[in-house]
């Protein structure tokens, strides 16, 4: 697998560099995984790269794309931050092959076709720590905890996680955009609430002692989006993207203070913002990254 990784990176560099797209002072590339999902493994491409102020040690940030699986963009949005913050960027790919439609993906493999719930070993959330340990092993870093960000479907495959399957390897996350919710409520049938699910009131409580921050952008907000999910479950959460975030973070911190339990989540509004992974990437790094990294630096202007 490492021999067949380091050809595949000198593929990339070259196709890079006869394209004009290597200009960027750091090592870009491509990594390939094993996702580790027992009878249905796969591998996954990972999309990296290392700005030259990475060190060994130095943080880690997993991105995951939008319903357009353009896992080397999203690795794009993200160069300028890395190189502020000395960060690595990974950003795995769930390809249509091997994750067919949104519940594959976005929807973590809970649950069957047919509704049945799935192994945990089947589940799409927990790829991301082999994702990791696999690309510590692969490019030789010693970081060993990182950060995750997602934006729109990535968004979604995001905030499920925190509920469903968070890891004790993530630092914190951002979940920006997301076209729906799973709301964390335990009388809304899944995947619109939690009801027929493996969540429970316990596991909630666990999910709201993570670091999660809902990211939207202000400007998220056409209820005629080509992409937005119209149906009528979704349009109960609200009308656009930017009225359901700020439904699904205000029924988050009802249910977390119901439940009495501490609540680590946050919500963040960019403004100027619309739909875009591109628009999102520096705010987000900056709450991911910048106040442990960066704490002379002016606080980004969210509302």
């Amino acid at each position: 697998m490492r021999l067949l990784n380091l050809l595949r990176r000198s593929l990339v560099l070259l196709g890079l560099f006869l394209s004009g797209c290597a200009a960027l002072p750091g090592d870009l590339g491509v990594v390939r995984v094993d996702d580790g999902r027992g009878a249905v493994a796969a591998p996954m491409d990972v999309y990296f790269y290392q700005p030259p102020t990475f060190k060994p040690n130095g943080p880690v940030l997993i991105v995951i794309h939008g319903m357009n699986r353009n896992a080397g963009d999203y690795r794009s949005y993200f160069t300028a931050a890395a190189e502020r913050y000395g960060a690595l960027i990974l950003a795995p790919q769930f390809s249509r092959e091997h994750y067919r439609g949104s519940r594959r993906f976005n929807l973590g493999n809970v649950k069957s076709r047919s509704g049945e719930l799935m192994p945990r070993s089947a589940w799409s959330f927990p790829v991301i720590d082999r994702v990791f340990d696999q690309a510590r092993a692969e490019l030789g870093f010693e970081q060993q905890r990182y950060s995750l960000f997602g934006h729109s479907a990535g968004s979604q495959f995001v905030h499920r996680m925190i509920l469903f399957s968070p890891s004790n390897k993530m630092i914190s996350a951002v979940a920006a955009n997301a076209g729906w919710y799973t709301a964390p409520d335990l009388s809304i049938d899944f995947p619109y609430g939690l009801k027929n699910s493996s969540v429970g009131k316990e596991t909630l409580r666990q999910a709201f002692r993570h670091k999660l921050t809902v990211m939207l952008g202000q400007d998220d907000n056409d209820e005629t989006h080509r992409s937005l999910n119209r149906s009528v479950k979704a349009s109960r959460q609200g009308p656009h993207r930017l009225a359901r975030g700020r439904h699904f973070y205000r029924r988050s911190k009802e249910m977390a203070d119901h439940l009495k339990t501490p609540f680590s989540w946050q919500l963040k509004e960019v403004p100027g913002v619309a739909h875009s992974g591109r628009g999102m990437a520096g705010p987000a790094a900056d709450v991911l990254l910048g106040s442990a990294l960066d704490p002379v630096s002016k606080a980004p202007a969210f509302k």
